[in-house]
């Protein structure tokens, strides 16, 4: 339990840094107020660690979570105005960043008393 909870706070950290900071450099001069980057950035790190990890439990739940929540995607393009879609782009960014850099291998959970062969 503890080592997931310092892999996630890697994760957030890594995400609101390095997103955060590519919005202040790269951003558009406007007011980017909310924690949508860091939500663009946890549902691209599930599919990212996903594909970098390529186990079938990290490779199934980035399947069934990529396709519940698809329309996501939407919010990475320009749309209405005053929405920070440099936010959300950057905190996905960031978070196919931190799949790639917070590898850790994914172990499958142990059955009490049973034996393997």
């Amino acid at each position: 339990m503890a080592t997931a909870t310092r892999a996630l706070l890697a994760v957030n950290m890594m995400i609101v840094a390095l997103g955060g900071s590519l919005v202040w450099i790269l951003g558009s001069p406007a007011i980017h107020v909310g924690a949508s980057g860091l939500i663009f950035g946890w549902f691209g790190f599930l599919i990212a660690r996903g594909l970098v990890d390529r186990s079938p439990v990290t490779l199934g739940a980035a399947v069934v979570i990529g396709g519940l929540y698809s329309s996501l995607l939407w919010g990475v393009l320009p749309g209405r105005p005053g929405v920070s879609w440099e936010a959300h782009l950057f905190g996905a960014l960031a978070s196919v960043a931190a799949a790639l850099l917070l590898r850790s291998p994914v172990h499958a959970p142990r059955l009490r008393g049973v034996d393997r062969p």
